[in-house]
């Protein structure tokens, strides 16, 4: 279902260059600042490759958040950086020892701060594409997942509309991997895979 809000939210961000609030301004900072929340995400746990018999886990009351300071090069290009954090509650389903024996369920959670840098590539007027590395620590301890420290990669499509030559709102479908590389070796590392929708308020500040 998600999948298929996200391609027609990708549709509608590639219309949106058809319609106008305001006329794009160039007499801002080259300095923005961005608050996003990820309310609606798909999420997966677990390996790259899947194992026979081995136990699983799923996700439930996700939420993130994110905080941005951007920094424009140019009317196109810009980069960023990021301090975000993510929560969310997990089931894991203990591995098939014995097909007659009940597999054992267990309740945990799992919190992460990351770290993300980003590139963004305006186009089409108020659409742009944002791709980049992120550094992230697992907070809490969880006996059921792989830690998630490591470094990981985002990737995503989104538009930011213009409300005033100040403010703006931003809507961005993205893909998160953590633990692309791990800090700890293990094989079978277990990857934490997001597919979300962020919603986000962005402020450019004044020049001077």
């Amino acid at each position: 279902m998600l999948k298929k809000l996200l391609s027609g939210i990708s549709f509608s961000l590639l219309t949106l260059s058809g319609t106008s609030l305001y006329a794009q301004q160039n007499n801002g900072s080259r300095y923005d600042i961005e608050l996003s929340i990820t309310p609606l995400a798909e999420r997966t746990i677990g390996p790259r490759k899947s194992l026979m018999g081995a136990g699983s886990d799923a996700s439930k009351n996700y939420i993130a958040g994110l905080l941005r300071v951007g920094y424009h090069y140019n009317e196109i290009w810009s980069f960023g950086v990021g301090l975000g954090y993510s929560h969310q509650n997990i089931t894991t389903t203990s591995a098939i020892v014995d097909p007659s024996v009940e597999r054992m369920q267990y309740s945990s959670d799992l919190s992460i701060w990351e770290f993300p840098l980003d590139a963004r590539i305006k186009f089409l007027k108020y659409l742009y594409a944002n791709a980049g590395p992120m550094l992230h620590f697992q907070q809490n301890s969880n006996s059921h997942v792989d830690k998630q420290h490591g470094i990981g990669f985002h990737i995503g499509l989104g538009a930011k509309i213009p409300l005033s030559q100040k403010f703006a709102v931003t809507l961005s479908p993205h893909y998160k991997m953590y633990s692309l590389i791990p800090f700890q070796s293990g094989r079978n590392y277990d990857r934490v895979q997001v597919l979300g929708i962020a919603v986000g308020l962005n402020y450019r500040f004044a020049k001077d």
